[in-house]
């Protein structure tokens, strides 16, 4: 699974990097490629025992400082997706954590990034960045040398970060700029303990800009494009462990079905009302942890709502759903969360990965999937 997790992180960044880029290439524009780098320093969020100061060193890890290193493109509108969202930038990045402790170690990471303008004014301009990636070289939980580390489970995580900036043009060809961010790092429940970490920092950051500056004043104005209403078919599938069992080495598999329709609203937006179903092999497992008889109990089924942004051929995908019918949480009184990423490899058939979440910050599992849509052009 691990060799899995790193494969689609990769993937997926190559995917993003690729759809940006194929029509710039063939109008043969100048690409204006910068690098940038940044520091930021910030909070974690003690939302488990561990960070809290249940630890070996028994002190509360609240603190955290990192550097990251980015390459970009931002061209003035040569492709079609650049028009509708007025010249972002995109790029790929690497990352470097120090959160002072040695019982999480010194992480690294690396990451394909995306900048969406928010609002330009005459020379200040503010963005909202996300990121996606994976991180490695963590101190995670270990039996023997780390067994109070209930927060990195496993030697690799996802890297999500979100957040907003502003850069303002100091020389002509440096920027400066600030702004504040949300990371989260987890596995998704593919190893225990696995209680993840959240941390909120601000940061500032120095950007050069290599072949000067992209009139992305002048980004030419697109009107309606091709639209679609989508009745959506997705397969999925993932593997599990309870957390009362997170100390052991059972894992049980998910196998999940959803079916939802998306409205297209904008050039940019489209969202929807779906149903998902799971069958959780560990909803039945027995106290030592191993696999119970399989019956009803481990079928799950809830009721959801997605917003998805589209960028070409690539989706950033959200989702909040609540479970209608689960065996340990009950009917009607847990909702769930999903944020990931999925791409159109052809017209109407996609592939995509998302991490299903509790409480909004506790992974559940990672739901690998792929599916077809039926397309209503509009």
């Amino acid at each position: 699974m691990k060799k899995i997790i790193i494969f689609l992180m990769f993937v997926t960044m190559h995917l993003l990097l690729n759809s940006t880029q194929i029509d710039s290439v063939k109008v043969k524009k100048v690409n204006y490629t910068f690098i940038s780098m940044n520091y930021h320093y910030g909070d974690i969020l003690l939302s488990n025992e561990f960070l809290e100061g249940d630890n070996l060193a028994g002190k509360p890890i609240d603190k955290y400082q990192s550097g990251t290193i980015k390459f970009g493109w931002q061209n003035p509108g040569y492709a079609e997706w650049q028009k509708v969202y007025k010249s972002p930038y995109y790029g790929v990045g690497f990352y470097a954590a120090d959160f002072f402790s040695e019982e999480l170690g010194h992480p690294l990471a690396v990451f394909g990034f995306l900048g969406f303008p928010i609002k330009r004014f005459n020379k200040l301009e503010i963005y909202t960045e996300f990121q996606y990636g994976m991180a490695w070289n963590w101190t995670h939980y270990d039996s023997v040398s780390n067994y109070k580390n209930i927060a990195i489970g496993a030697p690799i995580t996802v890297h999500v970060d979100a957040g907003i900036c502003m850069n303002y043009p100091i020389t002509n060809s440096l920027d400066l700029g600030a702004g504040i961010s949300f990371t989260h790092f987890s596995n998704g429940g593919f190893e225990r303990p696995q209680r993840g970490i959240n941390i909120y920092a601000p940061y500032v950051e120095l950007r050069h800009n290599l072949k000067g500056r992209p009139d992305v004043q002048a980004t030419p104005k697109i009107g309606r494009i091709e639209r679609s209403n989508d009745l959506i078919i997705m397969f999925g599938y993932g593997d599990h462990q309870r957390t009362e069992f997170e100390f052991g080495h059972e894992y049980h598999a998910i196998a999940g079905f959803s079916m939802y329709y998306l409205m297209q609203h904008s050039n940019t937006l489209k969202s929807g009302l779906g149903v998902d179903t799971n069958f959780m092999w560990g909803l039945s497992t027995l106290k030592d942890g191993m696999q119970g008889p399989v019956g009803w109990d481990n079928l799950t089924a809830g009721f959801f709502y997605q917003p998805e942004l589209v960028i070409g051929k690539m989706s950033i995908v959200s989702g909040l759903g609540i479970y209608a019918r689960h065996a340990e949480y009950g009917d009607f009184k847990q909702l769930y969360q999903r944020l990931g990423v999925k791409f159109h490899i052809t017209d109407n058939i996609f592939a995509g990965v998302n991490i299903r979440a509790i409480h909004f910050i506790g992974a559940e599992f990672f739901e690998f999937n792929f599916g077809y849509r039926f397309r209503w052009m509009k």
